[in-house]
């Protein structure tokens, strides 16, 4: 089959899924992620070799444009509502579940249940991996349920926060490692400051880029060629962050946030965009869930188990802990954790590196992927959950 009509099978497979699995009241990015397995190599192998080539720059266009359009929750008045309290249960939660699997995976490998090689540099690295929370499935469910309200707005800046901290503390976990398994002397503080720079950076480039679609749209008055300008600044931002190496997932949120609150006509770009990339999103959810290998599931085992069961406790009781802690609203407080559940691309990067660089270690690989599998199935029902039970979904979008 060649790749246009693989490609095109591909997206009417997963529309026909989502009107299917509607009766079920599953998310569309649930549905185009299960398709996607059963369509991957580990099943069916039916998606196209060609296009898995291209993966990895339909990861970052799809990532750019979800971060863009995430933006508009981004406006001043929000900010100004909620303030630093978002980030501060971002580093709540995500220290909290990194701690609560480190120590977990510790107490278990004394046990006699399992047999856990370099028991200290797996803890810290399984804890490093868990502290991350895949933004994209957590955006489409909040933007396909048009969820608006106080809890929706702590949820979208929490989780934009979270892989930063993420980052940092799986930096520090590998320069442990590093120096247990490899008697390597990195500098810590050159690894802690490395991650802050880049997405200090990340952000600048967005805003700057924002202020600068803000003022060129005033040329454009028809709604056709603002579009065009905004779908040219997202893929010029996504591409100067990736030539930079900085986060193109950052800068292109940023640059979201800078034209809501700086542009005009915002409403009709913000909907043009998200309309045009509609197929775009499909595409790239059903090709994230083609990488899910459903056969290493019995593979997991109990250290497996334990690292699902303490990083669902964490992401829980973390955030809960992390909005109480900054007396955030009660809904932000009862609710928050069950939506932060998702994991997916920087879990699966931080898996791979780890089997990259610690051959010794690469069971840690494994473990990591198949949860990935888990939680890309509950992440998106317990966001859909939380948005619902907090009542901040409109009451069409209900039926």
């Amino acid at each position: 089959m060649n790749v246009i009509l693989n490609l095109g099978i591909i997206i009417l497979i997963g529309i026909v899924a989502s009107k299917l699995f509607k009766a079920l009241k599953f998310p569309r990015v649930l549905t185009y992620i299960l398709v996607g397995a059963l369509l991957g190599e580990s099943t069916s192998g039916f998606i196209h070799p060609d296009l898995k080539s291209i993966e990895n720059i339909i990861t970052i266009v799809s990532l750019a444009f979800i971060a863009f359009l995430i933006g508009d929750m981004f406006r001043l008045r929000d900010i100004k509502k909620i303030g630093t309290k978002a980030i501060w249960i971002a580093l709540a939660e995500s220290t909290f579940t990194a701690t609560i699997v480190a120590t977990g995976t510790i107490l278990l490998a004394k046990t006699s249940l399992v047999n856990i090689p370099h028991p200290i540099p797996t803890a810290l690295l399984l804890g490093a991996c868990a502290a991350a929370t895949a933004p994209a499935a957590t955006f489409m469910v909040v933007r396909e349920y048009k969820a608006k309200g106080t809890l929706t707005s702590y949820l979208l800046m929490a989780v934009s926060f979270d892989d930063a901290v993420g980052i940092i503390l799986f930096d520090i976990a590998i320069v442990i490692a590093q120096v247990l398994l490899r008697n390597e002397q990195v500098s810590p503080l050159h690894i802690i400051f490395t991650p802050i720079k880049d997405i200090v950076l990340s952000m600048l480039v967005g805003f700057i880029m924002g202020l600068i679609l803000s003022k060129t749209l005033k040329f454009f008055k028809a709604k056709e060629q603002g579009m065009m300008l905004a779908f040219t600044f997202i893929l010029i931002t996504a591409g100067i962050s990736q030539q930079l190496n900085l986060s193109p997932l950052l800068s292109s949120m940023m640059l979201g946030a800078t034209f809501v609150n700086f542009g005009g006509n915002v409403e009709n770009i913000f909907s043009s965009i998200e309309t045009w990339t509609a197929p775009l999103l499909l595409f790239f959810f059903v090709l994230s869930g083609s990488d899910l290998n459903i056969k290493v599931l019995p593979q997991v085992g109990v250290i497996g188990t334990l690292y699902v069961l303490l990083r669902t406790a964490g992401k829980i009781f973390g955030g809960s802990f992390g909005a109480f802690a900054i007396k955030a609203p009660k809904e932000v407080q009862k609710y928050l954790g069950l939506a932060l559940l998702s994991q997916a691309g920087v879990a699966i990067g931080f898996a791979v590196f780890i089997g990259n660089l610690f051959p010794e270690l690469s069971f840690i690989t494994t473990i990591v992927l198949s949860a990935v599998i888990i939680f890309e199935v509950i992440g998106p029902l317990g966001a859909k959950f939380a948005i619902f039970r907090s009542g901040e979904v409109p009451i069409q979008e209900e039926k």
